[in-house]
């Protein structure tokens, strides 16, 4: 029976096993990446600059800490090549301060400007008939973004007024089902290639579309994005997770190792016991 004094030992290792890598970051291993995550930063890195990709915040503070890095990684990744990059929120209202701050705050590190450089839209409800009208005219469905500016009048939405023939790439980053709808309303009748990034808990789902080559790639959880990181060469959030992520699973594994053999030695010290007092 474990005693108190021995479980708080074990809750400080682990409290302390999560929170000093986040505190204090330091190289890990390398987070390897897998062929799906890999396709998105390729077909990204190929594109050329001046390029127009659209990448969607469709998902929420309740998916933040797995989806967020993964969305500061893409961006930094587009502003890097000089690409310009609109962005829209379908799933949640709550996403679209998500996606402002996550525009916002890229745009300022690489000197973007809103408007010129990026657009963030905002949110709408009724993703079928966002995506569809956005394939034809995007300040139809949007006619001011996030900021409250005339969308007609920005000079990216100038130069991209709809996503069928304008845009080269599209990311849905989805904590729903947010990707079905991309793919069957927006990039197979809009004619351009798209990825997915989501939650661990959805990657097997969404694993299909990538095998039936609907979308080009895809990204799941925290791990992903924590590669995407390794790729950009520019860690973060993602990267000190994972490193908190596997300090606590070797903590874990030893934990139950240690278990394990003070189980065996207590069970031969009792068998010796008995054999002696025969």
């Amino acid at each position: 029976m474990v005693r108190p004094v021995e479980r708080a030992i074990l809750y400080i290792l682990i409290a302390l096993g999560v929170f000093l890598p986040l505190i204090f970051p330091f190289e890990k291993w390398p987070n390897l990446p897998t062929p799906e995550v890999r396709s998105v930063y390729d077909t990204i890195e190929s594109l050329q600059s001046g390029d127009t990709i659209m990448v969607a915040v469709d998902f929420d503070p309740s998916s933040e800490p797995e989806l967020y890095p993964m969305l500061l990684a893409v961006l930094r990744h587009a502003f890097e090549k000089d690409l310009y990059v609109l962005g829209v929120c379908l799933f949640n209202p709550a996403g679209a301060g998500l996606g402002v701050a996550a525009f916002t705050t890229v745009g300022d590190e690489f000197g973007k400007v809103n408007g010129e450089d990026y657009c963030f839209l905002g949110y709408k409800p009724n993703i079928i008939a966002s995506v569809r009208g956005m394939n034809a005219d995007i300040s139809r469905i949007f006619t001011v973004d996030a900021f409250g500016q005339p969308a007609r009048e920005l000079p990216i939405i100038q130069r991209t007024p709809r996503l069928r023939g304008g845009i080269r790439y599209m990311v849905d980053l989805a904590a729903g089902e947010t990707v079905r709808y991309w793919i069957a309303y927006g990039a197979t009748p809009g004619g351009y290639p798209m990825a997915a990034g989501c939650t661990a808990v959805s990657f097997a789902d969404y694993f299909a579309f990538y095998q039936s080559g609907q979308i080009n790639g895809l990204m799941g959880g925290l791990k992903a994005a924590a590669e995407y990181e390794e790729l950009v060469e520019m860690k973060g959030a993602a990267s000190a997770g994972m490193n908190s992520q596997s300090i606590v699973h070797v903590l874990l594994v030893l934990f139950v190792l240690l278990g394990n053999f003070i189980y065996i030695r207590s069970k031969i010290a009792a068998k010796r016991e008995a054999g002696g007092s025969r």
